[in-house]
């Protein structure tokens, strides 16, 4: 099939299911509530749950935890802890409840060891003033992984310490037991937000609450079709926090498009089922291809080469692949289910008019004489109007405006230059919570480094077996002369002498760059030094390993996203020049968001205002996954913006007018959009945690950005210096390039107006 003959194809295609999910409304309508339904039923019957797994396949922290579970099982594991503290005296005045609550946390499924703490004497889990005691407890899963259930069992537990009056908190791994992500008031807030902005720009509720009832499906199906996926796969605690925040934004915008369209061209005298279809052919098409991008985007973080970073990507690329599929079908079926309804009063009252005058007319050419009358009183109402006015302005003086947009988007980009990539650890969490409260006491009774110990393993050679304890006296030693240790605890052996452990506390806590050096520091230059083989795990060093993985895979995702976004985008508008502009402009939009996000999460600026007290590193995933996401997201504009500047150079051949035409055709619906957009980001500020929040702040950043800046100024100021070569396209590239026509070609030839007068209601 040749290029343009598959772009007829596509066209038709999607102008076909239009048609029939027009005409088919109930069907449609129906099958997605019982699809949706029976996905929630079987989430409830088999769905799994969420674990935040940050192991890296080949790393040392990895390998070293499959020593220590396979080798000395007491050590492996999971590791939390229970915190007692005494408000007057000393812990050990309440040593029996303590005793008889370890033993009943340790006969609790999925724990592998729970220590009395109070057992030894002197005790290392006791604080200098005894008021204290930071008891482990090690499990056999990820404790994350644990429900509430499992919480309301460990509270019953630890019963008795609390009746004797001790506080007790839960650190560690054991602060995460229960805490599954709520995040419906952020959900209805945004979709409160969006129902607003709609009706604002449509002043019709129907056509409102289309995209809004086009979210809550696909979302809803994306997020059982997710949960079903974690009974087999791992999936992170956050990934259907971060699908949710992504999915209601880009499926709310996939319905505006299509309900925009298919009013505008109801407005220019299209009959119902005509204009569905050809919505479906235009915005629908364009959908497709944002859509795509999208998904191919966060897929894209599968190069990280980290099981955590690459499943947060599939969680997401899943729920958009839905509000795709969506908007393709449940939106026509909505839009023909509700027909005239979607116009609002004053529009229904043109369309009777309009009908009654081509009533009159004598013929069918009449008719269309004055519908092309029509459309040529609609292209210069866009070139009039406010944005497009602007447009002409920016394109008038494209040199002093690009490069003050340009400065502009540098200077906020300046931020990322001190980028700190490092850990979120406990200390960010709301002072409410039990896992915060262990934190700030551990700190307390033991120093900050006693929240993130480094567990050093070291495997014995059996035929050096008298000289294993002086090899492990000497690492101890070594080790406790290394700057930023606290303390070392005696190595601890298995029975069958081939695994030690020892443990060392920092002085610093786990988040500090410190102790990310004690933890390099120790691998370079204090293991080498010993005649076994050596790892250093635990959470901490986990975190190092993983953020130098990703930190390393960094650039090959840049290069991978940019890349397919310029195939897609070549292919879409048959140009290389746009995929070029696009991927710069775009890489500068994302440069701009992480400064925003340094700035207010690195260095505490305004971090206040959305519930953060104190400065905090950048999680290594962070920029990864927002530059896949953004970077996506941004293709959206890019593709609904240029499409009609597009066909409006195709009719044209006037690149100035088609970027005015282009710009007053869409920038009133990319702006609401966007809008909604933000609000829906925003909204998820309200999630307590720190990794929500920076993604919420910095994809409302990119957005306000991308649909402001770029769209606004840089885009026409760059289109309107290229010219006609805009669109250039190299004449073997031109032969092998399929021709999809993302605006359809020329509007089907127009079936009478809807003979229905006005309906009655507003």
């Amino acid at each position: 099939m040749g290029g343009a003959a598959l772009g007829v194809f596509v066209h038709a295609f999607l102008a076909g299911l239009g048609r029939w999910a027009a005409r088919r409304h109930w069907w449609v309508i129906g099958g997605w509530l019982i699809v949706v339904v029976g996905l929630f039923v079987l989430r409830s019957a088999f769905g799994g749950t969420y674990v935040n797994n940050y192991t890296v396949p080949g790393s040392q922290s990895s390998d070293g935890l499959n020593v220590l579970n396979q080798d000395f099982s007491k050590q492996g594991g999971y590791a939390g802890s229970i915190v007692f503290h005494a408000q007057q005296g000393e812990v050990s005045a309440q040593g029996a409840a303590v005793k008889t609550s370890m033993d009943n946390v340790a006969k609790l499924p999925d724990v592998v060891s729970a220590v009395d703490p109070l057992s030894t004497s002197p005790s290392p889990y006791v604080s200098k003033d005894g008021s204290i005691v930071n008891a482990p407890v090690s499990f056999s899963v990820v404790p994350a992984s644990l429900d509430k259930t499992y919480l309301a069992s460990l509270d019953t537990a630890v019963k008795p310490a609390r009746d004797a009056g001790l506080e007790v908190e839960y650190g560690g791994g054991a602060g995460q037991i229960g805490r599954q992500a709520d995040d419906l008031l952020s959900e209805v807030i945004g979709l409160g937000l969006a129902l607003l902005l709609l009706y604002l720009m449509f002043r019709s509720v129907v056509a409102a609450a289309l995209p809004l009832v086009s979210a809550v499906f696909s979302v809803g199906g994306g997020l059982a079709i997710l949960a079903l996926l974690a009974a087999v796969k791992e999936f992170p605690t956050t990934a259907p926090t971060v699908a949710t925040l992504l999915g209601l934004g880009v499926a709310i915008d996939y319905g505006l498009f299509m309900v925009s369209r298919h009013r505008e061209q109801m407005d220019n005298g299209m009959a119902v089922e005509q204009s569905i279809g050809q919505t479906e052919s235009t915005s629908g098409a364009a959908i497709l291809v944002a859509g795509g991008t999208v998904v191919i985007a966060i897929l894209g973080l599968y190069v990280s080469g980290v099981p955590f970073v690459g499943a947060l990507g599939l969680s997401s690329a899943i729920v958009v692949a839905v509000t795709v599929l969506a908007a393709l079908t449940l939106i026509p079926a909505l839009l023909g289910l509700n027909r005239l309804l979607v116009l609002n009063r004053k529009d229904r009252q043109h369309l009777a008019a309009e009908h009654d005058l081509e009533a009159a007319l004598p013929d069918e050419a009449a008719v269309a004489a004055h519908r092309a009358e029509e459309r040529a009183r609609r292209d210069a109402k866009h070139e009039q109007s406010a944005f497009a006015r602007w447009g002409r302005r920016v394109s008038a003086r494209p040199w002093p405006y690009g490069i003050v947009a340009t400065l502009l988007l540098l200077v906020l980009a300046i931020p990322l230059l001190s980028i700190n990539l490092g850990q979120l650890d406990a200390g960010t969490d709301p002072k409410t919570d039990s896992s915060r409260k262990a934190y700030d006491l551990i700190a307390q009774g033991f120093g900050p480094g006693a929240n993130g110990p480094l567990t050093v393993v070291v495997s014995l050679d059996q035929q050096n077996a008298s000289t294993n304890q002086t090899t492990l006296n000497n690492l101890s030693s070594e080790l406790q002369k290394q700057p930023g240790v606290a303390a070392v605890q005696p190595a601890s052996t298995n029975s069958a002498g081939t695994t030690a452990v020892i443990t060392v506390i920092p002085t610093t806590s786990p988040s500090s760059d410190e102790t990310q050096d004690l933890v390099n520091r120790i691998r370079d230059d204090v293991l080498p030094g010993v005649p076994d083989q050596t790892y250093v795990v635990g959470t901490t060093a986990g975190y190092v390993d993983f953020t130098e993985k990703v930190s390393a895979r960094m650039l090959w995702l840049i290069g991978a996203v940019v890349l397919l976004a310029f195939v897609l985008l070549t292919v879409a508008f048959r140009s290389i020049v746009i995929g070029l502009k696009a991927a710069v402009l775009n890489l500068l939009s994302v440069g701009a968001a992480y400064g925003v996000i340094v700035a207010v999460f690195q260095w505490g600026w305004g971090s206040s205002l959305v519930g953060i007290d104190e400065k905090v590193p950048i999680p290594s995933f962070v920029p990864m996954l927002m530059f896949a996401i953004v970077f996506g997201l941004s293709m959206d504009y890019e593709v609904f913006l240029l499409s009609r500047v597009h066909e409006a150079w195709t009719t044209t051949q006037d690149a100035h007018r088609a970027v005015a035409i282009g710009i007053g055709a869409t920038a009133r619906v990319i702006t609401t959009a966007a809008a909604i957009m933000i609000a829906v980001f925003l909204s998820f500020v309200l999630d307590d945690d720190a990794t929500v929040k920076m993604l919420a702040v910095g994809m409302a950043v990119a957005v306000l950005i991308d649909a402001s800046v770029v769209r606004m100024v840089l885009v026409p100021a760059v289109m309107t210096l290229l010219g006609d070569k805009a669109w250039w396209l190299p004449g073997w590239l031109d032969r092998i390039v399929p021709d999809i026509q993302l605006e359809g070609g020329a509007e089907p030839e127009p079936q009478p107006r809807e003979p229905a007068g006005v309906p009655p209601g507003g």
